[in-house]
């Protein structure tokens, strides 16, 4: 499993580096399913201490997406696909991945708060749950996360896909839905 965890890591940091397809499910999808999940886990809430902490996982989180887009790239491939959308790729670079980490460390410290006790197998258990929901929709969807995770994510990824509209308003053709 180590070995698997190892080439996970790898894969989501060589991605972090490379020029990916710009798609809606990144910057559509992925933040509206996480805004349903977080309010689903946040009816559960009913101390005063966890809003206090979810208005700062929020403030956080805006933070996060800031540095995460910070330094992102975009590049045009004067290429169009079948619903005639320009096809636009994007570089994240360091400043996404440090934030992913930011954004994990601070999961587990959350979790700790809350009386968790994790050791390094705990750690690396969520280490490879979390870099497989980004590497892959499926484990995204049926991911069972808690509120502050969802929470975190709808805040990161809300003001990351955000910064990135404003600042390359090309990127709305290219995940604009198409009506036939």
């Amino acid at each position: 499993m180590d070995i698997f965890i190892v080439l996970l890591v790898y894969k989501f940091i060589k991605g972090t580096f490379t020029y990916e397809k710009v798609n809606r499910f990144e910057l559509v999808i992925i933040p509206i399913y996480s805004a349903i999940m977080m309010l689903l886990g946040l009816r559960n809430i009913r101390s005063l201490g966890s809003v206090g902490l979810a208005l700062i996982l929020v403030l956080i989180g805006i933070a996060i997406g800031f540095l995460q887009a910070g330094r992102t790239q975009l590049r045009d491939t004067n290429k169009f696909d079948a619903h005639q959308r320009p096809i636009l790729e994007v570089k994240r670079n360091w400043p996404y991945l440090l934030g992913w980490l930011v954004s994990f460390a601070i999961g587990i410290g959350v979790e700790v708060f809350y009386g968790a006790h994790l050791d390094v197998a705990a750690v690396s258990h969520e280490l490879f749950t979390e870099i497989l929901k980004d590497l892959s929709v499926i484990a995204m969807l049926r991911g069972h996360s808690s509120w502050y995770v969802w929470l975190l994510n709808v805040a990161t990824s809300f003001t990351y896909g955000a910064c990135l509209l404003i600042r390359y308003p090309k990127i709305r053709a290219a995940i604009h839905r198409k009506h036939h």
